[in-house]
């Protein structure tokens, strides 16, 4: 009796701990599985995402690579557009100034027929339709050619459209400089990166792999991806999103990442090796926090360097396009307005300032022919250089002083507030030739004659106030020359 109880004793204990001891194992088995599962998910997804980030950083300097032809193109485009360029030297000199950022290597200005002139002054010929320029709108448009047409190698051609001239400026590129701007140091050395455009058509890849494959949708049908995840691909990229998909490239399994671009509808593609995803999620898998945090590190501190970089090129591009505009608005003798400056600028402030009031002040040096027959062009030239330095340092930076060719200068200034502030402006533009000496041994004294009109007093537009002036600078002349002359005065 005491033996079944001592029995029944021990196998209520051995219930009361196995049964515990089992449902314990199977909640905790349960529980790790369930872990283990939500951890690889959470695994591959992180991996997936640091992936793509880091793709798209990429994808963000090729456009920005691509957005840099285009920012510095734009510009010229508005100064090819204007009806006064229209001279072949004119214009070539332009295209020229297109190839001034080393990153083109041709440019043309076209009509809507395609017909036109290179940067090296020679007529070209295109053919509109494989362009596609019909259909780009108003904006600058991204066009990838096999063949460009002038070196018959594959180019990266950016066209801006001329609103005025219905024509366009096209500047070309080779697709090679994109592995010079993007230098993928994130993964293994098998690490690649291509650029196709919506057809799949291959615009450039950093592997030689790739080279003979001209449709990157057609290699993955050969190497045997299905369909289904072919059309994924192609849904992700019409609908400008991302996605991935593993394609076997020379034999071996390789991850491959999509991201459009943000110009046209090219897509960038970055292929890492199968096997080196795998290192990274099994990385991921062991020490999830850690790489957590090195993660977030790396993206922080690449994004930033990311950001830095586009301001960097920003601050270039704007400092580049500042000394093309001022280089191209400058007389270079005496470093004031050339003529098309000093007329664009003073239109601007008559445009913007209808009610305003200003001073238009023409004039010519006094017998400058003989200045030149006398004393030689190089003095001359000295006497030019010298009014040039002392308009300049006369008047505000606001003010516009051009010179219009040969000895005519203008004076323009602005926001004239009453009558005593434009006569004691026109005594002072009168006194400039008082004592004016030019020579560093032999001092030679310079007078001009002088034209005044007055905005909108006048006249109310540039011609017209011009022209007014000059009657000035007529009377002027006529009356002896070494003064000042309003228009209108008896």
């Amino acid at each position: 009796m005491g033996k079944r109880k001592q029995n029944s004793a021990k196998k209520n204990i051995l219930l009361q701990w196995i049964v515990p001891a089992i449902v314990f194992f199977v909640v905790v088995t349960l529980m790790l599985y369930h872990y283990g599962t939500t951890q690889s998910e959470r695994v591959n997804r992180e991996t997936e995402a640091g992936i793509n980030a880091v793709m798209k950083g990429y994808s963000t300097k090729a456009s920005g690579y691509l957005k840099q032809v285009g920012d510095a193109q734009d510009p010229i485009a508005v100064l090819l557009d204007k009806e006064e360029v229209g001279e072949d030297e004119q214009v070539q000199q332009y295209l020229s100034a297109l190839l001034s950022t080393n990153l083109t290597y041709a440019a043309v200005m076209v009509d809507e027929n395609g017909k036109g002139i290179s940067n090296m002054g020679e007529p070209v010929q295109i053919n509109i339709e494989e362009f596609h320029l019909n259909n780009m709108g108003m904006g600058t448009y991204y066009i990838y050619l096999k063949d460009d047409g002038i070196s018959n190698n594959s180019a990266i051609a950016v066209a801006t459209p001329l609103n005025r001239k219905n024509g366009y400026v096209i500047s070309y590129l080779k697709p090679d400089l994109l592995k010079k701007y993007i230098n993928i140091s994130d993964y293994d050395g098998r690490t690649w990166f291509a650029l196709i455009d919506a057809e799949g058509n291959m615009i450039y890849s950093s592997t030689s792999k790739l080279s003979s494959v001209e449709n990157f949708y057609d290699y993955m049908e050969e190497v045997k991806v299905s369909s289904k995840s072919i059309e994924k691909v192609k849904e992700h990229i019409s609908l400008e999103d991302k996605g991935n998909i593993v394609v076997p490239v020379d034999g071996k399994e390789i991850y491959c990442a999509f991201t459009a671009l943000d110009i046209g509808e090219w897509s960038f593609v970055m292929g890492i090796t199968n096997h080196y995803v795998e290192i990274m999620r099994n990385s991921a898998w062991s020490a999830t926090r850690t790489m957590v945090i090195n993660m977030v590190i790396a993206l922080a501190i690449f994004f930033t360097l990311v950001v830095v970089m586009n301001v960097l090129s920003k601050l270039k591009y704007y400092n580049e396009n500042k000394e093309l505009e001022a280089k191209a608005d400058t007389d270079q003798l005496t470093e004031l307005n050339n003529k098309m400056a000093t007329e664009r600028k003073i239109k601007e402030y008559i445009a913007e300032n209808p009610d305003g009031q200003a001073l238009m002040f023409v004039l010519d040096i006094d017998n400058f022919k003989k200045i030149n027959d006398t004393r030689g062009h190089a003095f001359g030239d000295e006497v030019l250089r010298t009014i040039g330095m002392r308009l300049k340092a006369e008047f505000r930076m606001t003010d516009i002083i051009g010179r219009l060719g040969g000895d005519e200068f203008v004076i323009f200034l602005k926001d004239i507030k009453d009558d005593a502030t434009l006569k004691k402006e026109a005594d002072k533009v009168a006194g400039i030739f008082k004592d004016m000496k030019v020579g560093q041994y032999s001092k030679y004294k310079v007078t001009a004659s002088i034209g005044c009109a007055v905005f909108s007093r006048d006249a109310d537009n540039f011609q017209d106030l011009y022209k007014a002036a000059d009657k000035g600078l007529y009377l002027a002349k006529k009356r002896g020359k070494n003064q000042l002359a309003f228009y209108g005065e008896e």
